[in-house]
């Protein structure tokens, strides 16, 4: 009897292990045809609302949501398992009933039969696999003569150790179609030069594929071009790749002034141009930078910078909680505290915030989801704000991930005093129970102590994948005038650097160098990359990202306010100090710097958008009294120049090396003296100067750095 039973059971077990290996995955078979159809696209059912009271995931980036929805919602009536050949959901995807959509596919297809034995077989959700990764052949490709094609190979890899070429489920998206198109199959067309990316996404996984095609039409000479450092070996060979001429090195005084601008948020004084120009000696321009990264000058600047990017603002009415703030990010500047430590303190400081400075940034949040949005976007450079109401359509990041980092930040009390209490939580809206505290990314905290203990410990940890790219992109950015990826708080797949290697490089000597921000910004500063002309040769105006020259920066609101008062000699009042980049609060500044294009802590700004002047500020700047008070002020720079009877070229060239780093040209020099001294009275000479002086305020020249 023993022996019949147990035989039943090998047989029974036999079976099960045959249909086992016939049977159709939910989540990887089933929602990636979905995906590959667009059924669950944002323009289809994807929708926050759905279609036709149909709604699935976007992207299928919640399987179980898909399930329910397809299984049981509807009166179960989109299965049909006594004849699965009418059931709803292949009904309407072959068009046999009427659909919105058309015919997804025909009823003979791959996709109908697979839905078809996935109902024959019950329609259940078995689990039978995960998805680990996707893997894509080429992962990069170099096209030397367009148009060309090549085709993509996609393997997925499942924890069974089960491996899948699933090109034809894959789907591609390429980001501009007109210079790249991708057919069903991966099979992908390149037809205009330059670099360009293609993202395939299967199930919860996407990857990018970087092509680069030839921009210029030669192979430029890139061992003629100077070397600074590791930098310019990788930013050189995609110029290469992209056949694209580095721009000669900048002259010494648009370098004086560039760097100068960049490190300090000043302009050199005309003493300094001098002398720098004059300097004969080697390795001067290293020097410069050394001089700079030591001055009290590059502390006030780069504090305000970490102030803009941490948001400072006064929370509720009170001033000394932002001061507190502001003074805090000083020391820690002037102390050369790594970046880890400050943001450890952020995260944790609890305490008066009259006095723990730190603690000021959880007041800015009426809520934990704020706040955790906040974070992953000043200090981890992702959007997880995305993953809100559902999983994140671009990138991996689940409603789990960011309801899991509110939930790290529920407990704070958020007065003049913050502490952690007992029994904060915030509500996950698709269990409607208390959200699990969680790492973006990572393993759910225990439930011990204080989570944001471990989010700091994970946040700042050398393995962490974010944390140092995060700020090394920020910082090459506001250095170069353009990130490595753009927004730069938008790192996700789907939106690869234009340099991989380098900005890992970058993270990896940010890291290496104790997350100090001088090393770094050294190390960009005496790059030959950094050091570039603005007027290229070949190719400039073709190039936008890939750094053979120099990109003009628009200069910040409260630097380009300071320079005007520097220029003209008249200091502004912005509530106890002088200077616009020592403002703390920008929520309260004056209405000024708003005309010239003010980031408030509400914005985030990128490089290449900052003080953009609309046609308000142009006005300002061209009629208004942001210029002009200064310029006709009787104690102002150039009316002290004429009480002193400079001659009308002593007053030129004083005012080009104040405002532009630089004495102007023999023809410009010329043109303007021919045009003032012709004046009939002094009076008119004197008004002539005034507008001289507004031209100079008003050149790209000047309200750029470049």
């Amino acid at each position: 009897m023993r022996i019949a039973v147990s035989l039943v059971l090998v047989l029974v077990c036999s079976g099960a292990t045959a249909v086992a290996a016939d049977a159709i995955d939910f989540d990887t078979e089933i929602v990636p045809l979905l995906s590959k159809a667009g059924c669950n696209a944002a323009s289809c059912h994807g929708s926050s609302a759905g279609q036709a009271g149909f709604r699935l995931s976007l992207f299928g980036g919640d399987p179980g949501f898909d399930y329910r929805s397809i299984v049981n919602e509807f009166e179960g009536r989109r299965i049909n398992h006594r004849s699965p050949s009418d059931s709803l959901l292949l009904a309407k995807a072959t068009h046999a009933l009427d659909h919105g959509g058309g015919e997804v596919f025909s009823y003979d297809s791959d996709p109908a039969q697979r839905l078809m034995r996935w109902i024959e077989q019950g329609a259940v959700r078995r689990k039978l696999r995960i998805l680990n990764k996707i893997s894509v052949t080429p992962t990069s490709f170099a096209a030397i003569q367009l148009p060309v094609e090549f085709q993509l190979d996609v393997v997925a890899h499942f924890d069974d150790g089960a491996v899948r070429h699933v090109k034809k489920e894959a789907v591609y998206i390429s980001h501009n179609e007109d210079a790249v198109s991708v057919d069903a199959v991966g099979r992908v067309t390149v037809r205009q030069p330059g670099q360009q990316t293609v993202i395939v996404r299967f199930a919860n996984q996407v990857q990018a594929v970087t092509i680069v095609s030839p921009l210029g039409m030669h192979m430029p000479a890139l061992t003629a071009s100077p070397r600074g450092n590791w930098i310019d070996d990788t930013i050189n060979t995609k110029l290469a790749a992209l056949r694209l001429a580095p721009a000669a090195a900048s002259g010494d005084s648009a370098f004086l002034r560039r760097v100068s601008l960049d490190l300090t948020g000043r302009l050199p004084t005309p003493e300094f141009v001098k002398q720098f120009q004059g300097d004969n000696t080697l390795n001067k321009r290293a020097r410069l930078i050394d001089e700079l990264l030591s001055s009290q000058e590059f502390i006030e600047y780069w504090t305000h910078r970490l102030a803009t990017q941490l948001r400072v603002q006064t929370p509720g009415n009170d001033d000394k909680a932002a001061v507190a703030l502001y003074d805090w990010l000083r020391a820690q500047l002037a102390g050369e505290v790594g970046w880890d430590q400050i943001a450890r303190e952020l995260v944790l400081s609890t305490g008066d915030s009259h006095t723990v400075g730190a603690a000021t940034v959880h007041r800015y949040f009426p809520t934990a989801r704020e706040e955790a949005e906040y974070m992953s976007e000043t200090l981890m450079g992702v959007r997880l704000r995305c993953a809100n109401c559902h999983n994140h359509p671009l990138d991996h990041w689940t409603q789990d991930d960011y309801h899991g980092l509110a939930a790290v930040f529920a407990g704070i009390e958020r007065g003049q005093v913050v502490r952690l209490i007992a029994g904060g939580e915030v509500t996950h809206p698709r269990t409607g129970d208390a959200a699990v505290a969680k790492l973006p990314g990572a393993e759910f905290v225990k439930d011990e102590g204080d989570p944001r203990e471990a989010f700091a410990d994970w946040l700042t940890s050398g393995e962490n994948p974010y944390f140092a790219k995060a700020m090394a992109g920020r910082i090459w950015e506001s250095l170069m005038g353009r990130g490595l990826v753009s927004p730069v708080d938008d790192l996700r797949a789907t939106n690869p650097p234009s340099h991989t290697r380098l900005l890992e490089h970058l993270a990896d000597e940010f890291v290496q160098e104790g997350y100090r921000l001088r090393p770094l910004i050294r190390t960009i500063c005496n790059s030959a990359a950094y050091q570039r002309d603005y007027h290229a040769g070949d190719g400039k105006s073709i190039d936008d990202r890939f750094y053979s020259h120099a990109i003009a920066k628009p200069l910040l609101a409260e630097v380009l306010a300071d320079a005007i008062s520097d220029v003209t000699g008249v200091a502004d009042d912005y509530a106890g100090t002088t200077r616009a980049i020592n403002v703390v609060d920008r929520t309260v500044s004056a209405a000024k710097l708003e005309f010239l294009g003010q980031c408030l802590p509400s914005e985030t700004c990128q490089a290449d958008q900052v003080g953009i002047r609309g046609i308000s500020g142009q006005l300002h700047l061209m009629n208004g009294d942001l210029l002009n008070k200064k310029i006709q002020d009787p104690n102002g720079r150039l009316y002290r120049l004429l009480m002193a009877q400079r001659s009308t070229g002593e007053i030129i060239e004083e005012l080009y090396l104040r405002a532009l780093s630089r004495t102007p040209t023999k023809d410009e020099l010329a043109r303007w003296v021919e045009q003032i001294d012709s004046a009939e009275n002094e009076q008119l000479r004197a008004t002539r100067l005034e507008d001289f002086l507004w031209a100079l305020l008003n050149c790209h020249e000047f309200s750029t750095n470049n």
